[in-house]
This record gives structure tokens, sequence and C-alpha cells, in this order.
């Protein structure tokens, strides 16, 4: 189970460039059955990046990083 405490995402544009700024808190519940336990983590990331221009695709690829960087570690190594 995962508890979405905050998703955000917001961007300030500039005439060049636009600041990115990602929020993403999360509190993640992993069930082991064989175990009889259950794994919690607490998960704050917060990023900013400058790009040239927002885009979906750029905000799709920025959040999937961030989601990456959560998930990939803890499925790796619950305990």
């Amino acid at each position: 189970m995962i508890e979405i405490k905050r998703f955000w995402i917001e961007g300030s544009a500039s005439l060049f460039r636009t600041n990115v700024k990602t929020s993403i808190h999360l509190v993640i519940h992993l069930g082991v059955k064989k175990e009889g336990k259950v794994f919690t983590k607490n998960v704050e990331v917060e990023k900013e990046a400058t790009l040239p221009r927002i885009t979906p695709e750029g905000v799709e690829r920025t959040l999937n990083d961030i989601l990456a960087e959560i998930f990939n570690p803890f499925f790796s190594n619950p305990y």
C-alpha cells in the first residue's frame, strides 16, 4: 500500500527558461506474507530543475526519475 501525502510539481517561467520544483512525500507499506511482517518507509523527495521549456514529456520524465529513485532501492531491499 502507498499513502500519498504530497505529490506536487510546479513551474515558474521566465523569458528563456522554466524553473520546475517537484515535491513528493509517500509512506510505503510492503507486506511480506512468508515472514508475517509489514515494512514501512517514509519517503520525502524534493527536486528542482531548470528546463528550456516545460512540456508534458519533460514533467513525465522528471516524475519517472524521482519515482525510480524511490522505488528501486526500496523493492531491492525493504529491510
